[in-house]
This record gives C-alpha cells, structure tokens and sequence, in this order.
C-alpha cells in the first residue's frame, strides 16, 4: 500500500465518508474557498495511480469509486507505527501510552475490560 500525503488523504476521506463521487462533487463538498477543479482531479489521479481509486464512466464524466477501505488503510498505517517506532510490539504502545499520560486511568480500565471479554468469548 502506497503511502498518502497529508492532502491526498484528506481528499479520500471525502471518498471513504460518501463512496462514489465524481470530480465536481469533491470539489463542492470541500469549504470555501474551494479548490479549482483541476486541483481535486490532479488529486483523484494521484489517488486512482496509488490504487486507491478505481473509476467508472457515467453520464459525461467519470465516477470514482474507493477500493481501499479506510479501516485497512487505519490498520496498515498502524502496523507500520508499531514496527517502526515501537519494535513491533503492542506491549510497547501501551507502555508508551501510560507513561506519556496518553491514556487516562479510566481508559486503562475500559482497555482492561475488553481485553477480559475478548478472552471469555
């Protein structure tokens, strides 16, 4: 999986919150002051080449349909977080979370509750 730019991600949210899109609809649903349509479309190429979009003829245009699916691109990026920087290990997150003050005291007992329910399922 090819990694996104900071703007190359923000433009698939738009593709991950609402499915297919054309070119135009991207560009209305961003704030003002939109971006110029070639902008969005230079966007959605880059976007389509990294293999994250697919297209598909309708009416005059194109249509573009996510492929990738955000949760798996969350989960790639996150195990590429933990391999890098935490030496692979969930153990190392945690800790890394506790001692940072990252997670409150009612967090770790939220966490602590899954796990036990996960382990009695």
């Amino acid at each position: 999986m090819k990694p996104l730019t900071e703007r190359e991600e923000y433009v698939m949210n738009y593709f991950w919150d609402r499915g297919a899109l054309s070119v135009r609809e991207v560009v209305e649903l961003h704030d003002e002051p939109r971006p110029s349509r070639t902008t969005v479309a230079t966007f959605v190429k880059f976007l389509e080449q990294k293999g994250y979009l697919e297209h598909r003829a309708e009416n005059n245009g194109f249509v573009y349909i996510p492929i990738i699916q955000r949760n798996e691109y969350c989960g790639h990026n996150l195990r590429n977080v933990i391999r890098r920087y935490f030496d692979n290990s969930i153990h190392n997150v945690v800790n890394f979370l506790i001692n940072n003050e990252y997670c409150s005291d009612e967090d770790a007992k939220e966490l602590i509750a899954q796990i036990t329910n996960r382990k009695n399922k």
